[in-house]
């Protein structure tokens, strides 16, 4: 067999292969929308005292009928892209651990960066069977558990804007998102200076990403101020823009801005397997 056909062949193995649902994820579920059910890697768990937790940054989303705060270690916090994600965890000990474990929300990167996640007490004890639940606690130091990318719901609230104190307006600018749903990290952000007129083209000035869900920018022209931003989930994304201005003239620090925005679209593979996307609509792909 000469190269070209060799490759010719690799390629369309390669193709099919990507039309099959991965031999390592052990289950489809039509209902959660993603092939994968719990994921043949494990993880571990322990608790951390509530006031040694750097999660602001969730405290409206837990207060607004969110998952739980976790923090996990660099493995699911990637340097700040992994935070906001939402995880299932269950412990492995069948004997004081119930089925359907707990949901959680990555809001800080664990001080421990071999901790894997680190959960409130109130988190450790929903993942327990009934009345077990001090048993559990009492084995708080790296419980085993299995663990499973899932879609975060936020079912009355839009993709929100929160000014970061610090900010001036205008030219310094730092926001943090809230309510980011379905399985996406925010890849990039991009803000310009509403037009006059309607087919004047916007002047996009793209921010950075510092840390945790946190960008900034030092360039933000004077307001009303469009956003957009790239979603991606597994190996798609797409750009989602706001219809109309997210941040009024007189934005101000401290406030938050509902950018209009649901986020819903999911990975159909979410083993640490090449994934799919199937989006929400309303975005441009990325090609």
């Amino acid at each position: 067999m000469d190269a070209a056909m060799a490759l010719l062949l690799l390629l369309f193995l390669f193709s099919i292969s990507q039309l099959l649902p991965p031999a390592s994820c052990s289950s489809f579920s039509s209902s959660s929308n993603y092939y994968c059910d719990w994921c043949p890697r494990h993880s571990t768990a322990s608790l951390f005292p509530p006031a040694s937790a750097d999660a602001a940054m969730a405290t409206e989303e837990v207060l607004n009928g969110g998952p739980h705060v976790a923090a996990a270690s660099a493995e699911f916090f990637r340097d700040g892209a992994g935070c906001g994600a939402c995880y299932q965890l269950r412990c492995a000990d069948r004997r004081v651990c119930g089925g359907d474990g707990v949901k959680v929300v990555v809001a800080a990167g664990a001080a421990n960066r071999t901790a894997g996640f680190q959960l409130p007490r109130e988190a450790f004890a929903a993942m327990a069977r009934s009345g077990m639940a001090d048993q559990l606690a009492a084995l708080d130091d790296n419980v085993q558990v299995e663990f499973r990318r899932v879609p975060c719901e936020y079912k009355k609230k839009n993709l929100t804007v929160r000014v970061e104190e610090g900010s001036r307006n205008p030219g310094q600018l730092g926001i943090r998102f809230l309510y980011q749903g379905g399985q996406t990290d925010i890849a990039a952000v991009e803000i310009a200076a509403q037009a006059n007129h309607t087919h004047t083209p916007p002047s996009w000035r793209p921010m950075a990403r510092l840390r945790r869900r946190l960008w900034r920018t030092t360039r933000a022209p004077a307001g009303p101020l469009r956003l957009r931003l790239v979603v991606t989930a597994g190996l798609g994304g797409k750009w989602l823009r706001a219809r109309d201005a997210v941040l009024p003239a007189d934005w101000r620090p401290g406030q938050e801005y509902d950018t209009g925005i649901r986020v819903t679209d999911v990975a159909v593979r979410t083993c640490s397997c090449r994934s799919r996307v199937v989006t929400g609509g309303g975005g441009e792909e990325l090609r």
